[in-house]
């Protein structure tokens, strides 16, 4: 197996189990007044975590994550994930469109992204629901390059 691969792989199995926990749950868009709401918070989280991701901070990128994130993202893992995106994609550029759904216990916002080298690039940030720290419990980069 490819070492390089193996912090993605992590997260996707991670993102796997989680979604077989909630298979009883149906994802749905939330009101806007939700949305408002989690935007409010979701989007200084969100600059934050691409501005230490674009700057190579770990310290900076992780600064909202739950202790399990911290834990399944470590500072290497960053450093592994972070080569891999940038060198398919390029460095971050601006996002848009915010999606928020919720399934189960979880909120979910997905931003298209520009990149680099790709434009509508998904980041999926989850936050857990009444959770008054708003730390992130799940973080995903999605794109038809990073799959390939």
């Amino acid at each position: 197996m490819n070492l390089r691969k193996t912090p993605f792989l992590a997260a996707l199995l991670l993102l796997l189990a989680v979604a077989a926990c909630g298979c009883m749950d149906r994802e749905s868009v939330v009101p806007d007044e939700v949305k408002t709401q989690v935007l409010a918070y979701a989007d200084p989280v969100a600059e934050n975590l691409l501005a230490g991701f674009n700057e190579d901070n770990y310290t900076k990128y992780s600064r909202d994550f739950s202790p399990e994130m911290k834990q399944a993202l470590d500072e290497a893992a960053f450093e592994q994930n972070r080569e891999l995106v940038t060198s398919r994609i390029g460095l971050y550029e601006s996002r848009k469109d915010p999606v928020v759904t919720e399934t189960g216990d979880y909120i979910a916002v997905v931003y298209k992204a520009t990149f680099e080298r790709e434009d509508g690039v998904d980041i999926r940030f989850v936050f857990k629901k009444g959770d008054e720290a708003h730390q992130l419990q799940g973080l995903w980069f999605n794109s038809p390059k990073l799959r390939s």
